[in-house]
């Protein structure tokens, strides 16, 4: 009992011990755990119906590099700060203005686990009937599934950790079986030659789906960074999970379901011949995602409940999470966390610029105010950007179009905001002080 005790992270305000420091895989280790999952496939397939494959490599490492890039930034305001994102959003809102951000990220990560939840309870079911005939409550399955991943959440982030490792490398064996024998047993060159067979996508929109769909992760990186020991480990940890995992990952779901003519992961695998397996990738690929999306939750929760234990958020955002995952949420959630992530997109953009101008703020223990209006104007500035920028087939406006992709439109524009209000505005009030 004393072992599970110690184990468990109970408060995350605490100051990251020396013992608690680990190296990059680490984070390349739940980076990519959290990648492999259902809903990769999905995109794959989608991507490679709608562009041609060997069109689609440079698009994906375009739009991967720029996701590289921007966790890499916010990946080191973590590591340096030695703070979750939580705290990082309060210094720089200020506590009100932390409360409204921490509603949306934890409404965002309730949802994604909810999603990923269902699919994962439905991809079971269709799994099971045809190969072994068994046939098991869907709302059961939700909420066994729901339990099972909030285990090692509830324990912290050691226990992130741990699943991660042993995760990943079946993860990718298991994925490498399909590939390998798509690749022996079909004429790979003509199907990977061939045009899409839906409406091409342009370069743009290819980089806009790659690089936009992170922005969230990118935001809360810091959650995940501040137990990294070296500005080194952060880089070199990016670059595994984003510079060459992610493009790959995706690129394979995307052959595969060329060949196969499907971005359905049991159809893929069934085709392949590896239905059983499948089950333990769909399995272990939701947990390590749902693991992180769960102890995330809890830590923005913890803004909003200071005084209550992580570990007791976690147990309550698993309930809530399980919950909307048994209502059926998949269909009318998902254009909801599209949007919503072209919100939470400039917050890294703000609180990265913030750090940069007054490192010192993020201290751990350091003071906080009760609303920043700086940046929260910059925020909204940002928001507003990504939101007309957005296509109206997305819930946005598609008023303007910049980089061509929304949600690095947002971050650029309330970070150079933000720029302009700490290098202007603010040396000018401070001179007016003093005259």
């Amino acid at each position: 009992m004393n072992v599970v005790s110690r184990a468990v992270e109970r408060n995350p305000h605490r100051p990251v011990a020396a013992g608690d420091l680990r190296n990059w895989t680490f984070v390349a280790a739940i980076q990519i755990g959290t990648t492999i999952c259902v809903p990769l496939f999905a995109l794959g397939g989608q991507l490679g119906s709608h562009q041609r494959f060997l069109d689609l490599i440079p698009a994906v490492l375009f739009g991967a590099a720029i996701v590289f890039a921007l966790a890499s930034l916010t990946g080191f305001v973590g590591l340096k700060a030695r703070v979750p994102t939580a705290i990082l959003v309060r210094q720089t809102f200020g506590d009100v203005g932390a409360k409204l951000v921490a509603a949306i990220l934890i409404f965002t990560l309730f949802g994604w686990f909810g999603i990923q939840t269902e699919v994962l309870a439905h991809s079971v079911q269709a799994l099971l009937q045809p190969e072994l005939g068994i046939t098991l409550n869907s709302t059961l399955m939700t909420v066994l599934a729901g339990a099972l991943m909030s285990s090692t959440a509830i324990i912290g982030f050691r226990a992130l950790g741990k699943l991660a490792y042993v995760a990943v490398p079946l993860l990718l064996c298991v994925i490498a079986v399909p590939s390998w024998i798509a690749v022996t047993t079909h004429d790979v060159g003509p199907i990977l030659r061939a045009p899409s067979v839906d409406t091409p996508y342009s370069f743009g929109l290819v980089v806009s789906i790659v690089s936009g769909g992170y922005m969230v992760a990118v935001a809360i990186a810091p959650d995940i960074t501040r137990f990294l020991s070296s500005s080194r480990d952060n880089l070199i940890g990016m670059f595994v999970s984003f510079g060459i995992a992610y493009p790959v990952l995706l690129l394979l779901s995307s052959m595969l379901a060329v060949i196969y003519g499907s971005g359905d992961l049991i159809a893929i695998m069934i085709s392949a011949g590896v239905g059983l397996p499948a089950l333990a990738v769909i399995i272990l690929a939701t947990w390590t995602s749902n693991d992180k999306n769960l102890y995330e939750s809890a830590l923005s929760l913890s803004a909003l409940f200071p005084q209550v234990e992580r570990w007791k958020l976690t147990a309550v955002a698993a309930v809530l999470g399980t919950a909307l995952a048994a209502a059926n949420i998949f269909e009318y959630f998902l254009p909801a966390l599209i949007f919503l992530g072209i919100v939470i997109a400039p917050v890294a953009g703000v609180y990265v610029v913030d750090f940069a101008f007054d490192a010192g703020r993020y201290r751990q223990g350091a003071p906080s105010e009760g609303l920043r209006s700086a940046p929260f104007v910059a925020w909204i500035v940002g928001s507003g950007v990504g939101v007309m920028t957005l296509p109206a087939s997305s819930y946005g406006l598609g008023m303007l179009t910049l980089t061509s992709i929304p949600t690095v439109d947002a971050i650029l524009c309330a970070a150079l905001a933000h720029s302009f209000f700490c290098g202007f505005l603010k040396p000018r009030f401070y001179r007016k002080q003093t005259s």
